[in-house]
């Protein structure tokens, strides 16, 4: 081969026998055999002029060109699909991070919820309230009932009388628990134990108070006519604790028109000698007899019992 420099170009050009043994083969179809029988060129040159065509082969400059498209192609597929990965791992953070923060609860939410809170409840609470005290109301009614009944069938088969265990007259109110009195009310079977306790006492109770029948029996005085459902008037005879005896057992004294503590201030309920049950706002009845003294007393002092047989006087 030979090459020339001329105006700075260089040229690559094959010597005269390099291109008769080139010649040659093309006419003889690259067949080395033919060639060298129809151009009677040198065989050795032949040979090599045909293994430097061989050298083609094992380079397809043909399919260089598609190669490296298809190379090229493939990294910008493996970049995306890189890139797409890391798009959709942030993306998950992004989404956990969101639903962390979608579960945080801010501190300005916090307080309005808390706000909502304490509305209902402040709302709410007297309503609850009122309706336990109306259960509790009811209930203490119910269980007079129950005792009306008792005293009822009681006086059916006692000549209408009323139940008395020990005659009080010759006893004061402080040495003498007046309740013993309804023993044979629940000895005989007429009630149960639990119909002689107010269900609003449970709370006295629970504060140190003390337990047992929270009802108060009026004191009878001796001579007295009256009867269960006979008489010469209704008058009451069964009634919530009477607060203001409650209190002097404990060396205290309380204003006379106190209200019971069966009913935190409410009022108290009371039974007749008809059976029917009242609600009293205050502890008065008709002419204005107050149901936790004795009459004309302002205070409960040691040995107060009835003035006379029409003086409503509950004692326990």
């Amino acid at each position: 081969m030979n090459s020339n420099n001329q105006n700075n170009d260089f040229k690559l050009e094959l010597c005269g026998e390099d291109q008769r043994a080139l010649d040659a083969l093309m006419d003889a179809g690259f067949d080395r055999k033919t060639a060298e029988g129809s151009a009677r060129a040198d065989r050795r040159r032949v040979d090599a002029v045909a293994n430097l065509l061989g050298l083609l082969k094992d380079y397809p400059v043909e399919d260089a060109e598609p190669t490296l498209v298809h190379a090229t192609l493939a990294r910008i597929d493996r970049h995306e699909d890189e890139a797409a990965q890391r798009l959709s791992f942030e993306a998950r953070l992004s989404r956990q991070g969101g639903d962390r923060a979608g579960r945080r609860i801010a501190v300005p939410n916090f307080i309005t919820v808390a706000a909502v809170l304490l509305i209902g409840v402040s709302v709410l609470w007297p309503i609850i309230t009122t309706m336990r005290q109306h259960s509790v109301d009811a209930n203490c009614a119910n269980n007079l009932r129950l005792m009306g009944y008792a005293f009822s069938n009681y006086a059916a088969d006692n000549n209408d009388s009323m139940p008395m265990a020990i005659a009080g007259s010759s006893l004061s109110w402080d040495r003498f628990s007046n309740i013993v009195n309804l023993d044979p009310l629940v000895k005989g079977n007429y009630c149960e134990a639990g119909h002689l306790d107010c269900p609003g006492h449970a709370h006295h109770v629970a504060q140190g108070g003390h337990g047992g029948p929270s009802y108060s029996y009026r004191w009878f005085v001796p001579g007295s006519s009256t009867g269960w459902g006979t008489g010469p008037r209704i008058t009451v005879v069964l009634g919530d604790l009477n607060p203001v005896m409650e209190a002097a057992r404990s060396g205290n004294f309380i204003p006379p028109l106190s209200i019971t503590i069966n009913h935190a201030g409410r009022g108290q309920n009371v039974l007749a000698n008809d059976g029917a049950t009242m609600w009293l706002e205050q502890p008065l009845i008709s002419g204005g007899d107050n149901i936790w003294l004795p009459k004309g007393a302002d205070r409960l002092q040691t040995g107060e019992r009835p003035m006379d047989v029409i003086d409503v006087f509950l004692a326990h």
